[in-house]
Parts: structure tokens; C-alpha cells; sequence
């Protein structure tokens, strides 16, 4: 959810070359059919020979480049069915992209030689002036929906912070952002979406009509439809907001750096747990001796100091930072939680890294053991040359957390009951611009950078949140920590809705 102002800088890379396979160069007579299917139908596309093909299918992590037969590039839900009907036909499978920032490049498959429906043209919103649903195009990136949200009608919408991410996959998989404790995940906030079908079909899907295929998609969405627009619930802005920091810089090597981590996390925890409201949310950003934890109250500054002085005498008051607070109206405070990006996007994604991240759902406290077990392997093979990581917790749950309050049978949304979610995020250090290789070592150590907080607790069913998706999951792994034991009903509607597996990428409903 979170990513400091220096993390967020050098991301943003733009023009990069792409070296396209030989044999996509030229349009092969199975691609020639498929492409005159699409042609028929006057489906706009990029084909491979084009020169707009290379930036079309350049990934967000260039670790993963894959490379699409065709791109189509619809702008009605009349061109999405007709290319969808024409995958069908023609036996390929097919991959929607809404934002492009998928850490597993699965917008373009996944793999080789996918249809994939660039979704960038389906950007309205229109806000109803008596219920104040909003019409969301799928097109759109988080910066552009909260803009328009805000300019249009002064209302929000729950969401992440990053003004890049596409909404479609965003909000599909869940969506996490600092108004989700108050007013749940920008999934809990769909209440219609229309959606075209693996046959082609223009459907309508919400609580009342197709429940089923609502459930599905409200959670696993890619496996199931493409959207063309979303209905969202949407709330009264708030007139501003306090965002508060507290920053440790510790020496690793020193004796009592890993029992003061441990404190400090472990406030936080007792903290969160039973005394954060629902209009505060609290992020800790953990790198090579440093630790911070960061908050946004949606409120006045003087409750939040009032309700912030437990939390910060239960902190280590030995060398306790003077902490860093600040007011800002509504909309500049969303600016400042994206880096100081600005909101409204380019239609194209121009952010590209090489990464590898792994993701971790804690549904309860981290113990002591576990706890130490990190900050001990932090302390000890945190410098490791060539690459560069950060780890992101932020809290989902606590007493007062409206995501847990939302029925888990729903939606097939299975980690709501999250206490803490964990990204950990590794790329290649001071590379600029991004280099498309990353380490092979680093995937085991990113892994036992994992385990140093999971194995201690065995007790814990610890699970993985599908947007920080991990491409190096086995299906069945992906499934279980995703999904959980909505899988097998998933698996189920899955052959009812898209028997031939149609809309697929390697860790798609039905491939385990």
C-alpha cells in the first residue's frame, strides 16, 4: 500500500527498449485468421509488426517481459465480446490489462502468445447525483478515479495509494488504501459491474442479478469476465486528514536493536488491536537499519494527539524520534501518500522495475519468537550487494477495522480477516534506469526472508494477498494461500462460466 517518497522516485522509467521474439516480427497464417476474425468484427488492434507493439507490451517489472499474438485495444463492450468471441474461435487464450502493474505481468498472459485486451480507452466516471454510486470505467488508474471522485462530487472511494495502479485488477483482488479501515476494501464498495463472458456474453453482475458470478469476480475477477465499468459506493470526502511518522535509525550490529524492533512492533500490535478506530490507519516501512511507522487519521489534529499519546508512551522512549505531523486538505493528502505524484495519469503506464516480491496475510498478532526471528535475519543478512528491498506492514484489522466487519461469505475474497499485511519487496540496487536482471539467489532469499517470520509461528495459518502476486507460486500454492477454502467453489463456477479456461494466466482459477 505504502512506499516511501525515495522508493516511489526510482520507479519512474520510461521509453525502455523491448527486443521483441524474431517470430512475432511477422504475422504467422494462424495469426493471420485471428487477426482477420478481429479485423471483421472491427476490433481495433496493435499486431506485432506495428510500431506501437514494443511500448504496448512493455511489462511494469521488465523482469517478466511476455509478448501478446495480438493487443486489442477496444473502446466499446461490443469490441471486448467480439475479440473475446474470436479468442474463442481461434483457440487463444486471452489476458485484460487495466493498469499494467501487475508484479507477475500477467495483463499480458503470463506467457507467450496471449489475446490481451488493453482496457485503456474505458475511462468515464460518472457520479449519480441522488445515490452518489459512481460509474467507473475500467481503464482507469487510481489517481484519475480519486480526481474525479473529489473535482466531480467531493466523494471518495477506498483504494491504494499509488496514482498508477489500473482500478479493474485493483479493485477485483481486493484493494487496500488508507480509508479501507473506515469504509472497507474498494472491493466491498462494487455493487454492480458489468462484464463481458468467456462466450462473448454482455452480462450484468450484482447481488441480485448473477450472484454467483458477482461473488467470483469479487476476488478472483480475472479468471472470470473482463469489466468494462464498475458501480462503486462512494463517501462523503473528508474535509482533511493528519499523517504522522515516527523514523528509528538503528545500528544492526548494536546489542539491543532487535529487542527495540520488536518493541516497537509489537506497541503497534497491542495498539492496533483493541484501541485504533476505524479512521486510522498505520503503515511500517522496514529497510537496512531503519524502521518507521507512519499513520493517517481522517480527523481533527487534536483527537489524534489525544488518541495517539498511549501508542507513543508504550513505544521505547530510549532514543524515541520526534515525530513528523502535518495537516493537509483531503485531496493534497492523497498526493503526499502516492510520493508526491501527481493524481490524474498518463492513458499509457510508463513505471517499470526488476523485482521479486513475496506477500505475507498475518490474520493475528506476530509473537515475540516470530518477531525476533525477522528483525534477527533483518540484522544479520539485511546487506546482501546487488540488490535492494524494503518491507511494507500495514494494518488491515484490529477491533474496530471495517473490513473484517463485512460478510466473509460475500465474496470470494478470502483475507479479510487480516490483522497485518506484509509485502516484501526486493530489486536491483541503484540501477538506473532498471536493468532487466535480477539475481537468481535472490528469489531463496527473499523466501527466507519469509520464513524468518512464518516458520517461528506454526500455529498461525499465515496467507498471501493476490495483488502482490507471486509468480514463483506454484498453482496450487497460489490457490491455497489466495483463495483458501473459497477454491473449491471457485474451481466450480469457474467450469461453469469459462469451461475451456479461456481468460487464463499460470495461477488462473482451474489450473490446479
Amino acid at each position: 500500500m505504502v512506499k516511501l517518497n525515495s522508493i516511489l522516485a526510482h520507479l519512474a522509467f520510461a521509453h525502455l527498449a523491448v527486443s521483441i521474439p524474431t517470430d512475432y516480427g511477422t504475422t504467422t497464417t494462424s495469426n493471420k485468421t485471428l487477426i482477420g476474425c478481429l479485423d471483421a468484427a472491427n476490433v481495433p488492434l496493435i499486431s506485432a509488426s506495428d510500431a506501437d507493439y514494443a511500448p504496448a507490451v512493455m511489462p511494469f517489472n521488465l523482469r517478466l517481459p511476455f509478448f501478446p499474438v495480438v493487443v486489442v485495444v477496444p473502446t466499446t463492450a461490443e469490441h471486448v465480446s467480439s475479440a473475446v468471441k474470436c479468442a474463442g474461435a481461434f483457440k487463444t487464450k486471452v489476458a485484460a490489462r487495466s493498469g499494467g502493474h501487475s508484479y507477475a505481468a500477467f495483463g499480458l498472459g503470463g506467457a507467450d502468445g496471449s489475446l490481451m485486451i488493453d482496457m485503456k480507452k474505458f475511462r468515464d466516471v460518472i457520479v449519480d447525483p441522488n445515490t452518489f454510486i459512481a460509474t467507473v470505467g475500467s481503464g482507469l488508474r487510481l489517481g484519475d478515479v480519486a480526481t474525479r471522485l473529489y473535482n466531480d462530487a467531493r466523494r471518495g472511494l477506498p483504494h491504494g495509494t499509488c496514482p498508477g495502479v489500473g482500478i479493474a485488477g485493483h479493485a477485483l483482488h481486493g484493494g487496500f488504501g488508507y480509508m479501507s479501515r473506515m469504509w472497507g476494501t474498494t472491493l466491498d464498495n462494487i455493487v454492480e459491474m458489468e462484464v463481458v463472458l468467456a462466450n462473448g456474453d454482455i452480462v450484468t453482475a450484482s447481488k441480485s442479478t448473477n450472484p454467483d458470478l458477482y461473488w467470483a469476480l469479487r476476488g478472483a475477477g480475472s479468471s472470470f469476465g473482463i469489466v468494462t465499468n464498475f458501480k462503486f459506493t462512494t463517501y462523503p470526502a473528508p474535509g482533511s486528514g493528519v499523517r504522522a511518522s515516527w523514523s528509528w535509525t538503528l545500528d544492526d550490529s548494536a546489542s539491543d536493536t532487535v529487542e527495540k524492533k520488536v518493541k516497537i512492533f509489537q506497541a503497534l500490535q497491542d495498539f492496533s488491536e483493541e484501541s485504533a478506530p476505524s479512521n486510522i490507519v498505520f503503515g511500517v516501512f522496514m529497510t537496512n537499519g531503519f524502521i518507521d511507522v507512519s499513520c493517517v487519521y481522517w480527523g481533527p489534529r487534536a483527537e489524534f494527539d489525544t488518541l495517539i499519546a498511549p501508542l507513543v508512551a508504550s513505544f521505547p522512549q530510549d532514543g524515541l524520534p520526534t515525530p513528523t505531523i502535518a495537516d493537509y486538505p483531503y485531496i493534497d493528502l492523497l498526493v503526499v501518500l502516492g510520493g508526491g505524484e501527481q493524481l490524474p495519469q498518463p492513458e499509457n503506464y510508463t513505471k517499470h522495475d526488476t523485482f521479486f516480491t513475496k506477500s505475507i496475510v498475518a490474520p493475528t498478532k506476530l509473537t515475540t519468537k516470530s518477531l525476533t526471528s525477522f528483525f534477527t535475519f533483518l540484522g544479520e543478512r539485511g546487506v546482501e550487494p546487488s540488490l535492494s528491498w524494503f518491507v511494507i506492514a500495514d494494518l488491515y484489522g484490529g477491533k474496530y477495522s471495517n473490513i473484517a466487519a463485512q460478510d466473509p461469505a460475500g465474496s470470494s475474497y478470502a483475507i479479510r480477516d487480516s490483522f497485518f499485511t506484509f509485502q516484501l519487496y526486493s530489486n536491483i540496487d541503484g540501477a538506473n534506469p532498471p536493468v532487466t536482471a535480477y539475481p537468481p539467489w535472490g528469489f531463496e532469499y527473499m523466501n527466507e526472508m519469509s520464513r524468518s517470520i512464518t516458520e517461528p509461528q506454526p500455529e498461525t495459518k499465515f496467507q498471501a494477498y493476490v495483488n502482490y502476486v507471486d509468480p514463483s507460486l506454484s498453482p496450487q500454492e497460489a490457490h491455497e494461500l489466495y483463495y483458501g477454502s473459497n477454491y473449491q467453489r471457485l474451481r466450480e463456477l469457474k467450469g461453469r462460466y469459462d469451461p475451456e479456461l479461456l481468460f487464463w494466466n499460470p495461477q488462473a482459477i482451474g489450473t490446479s
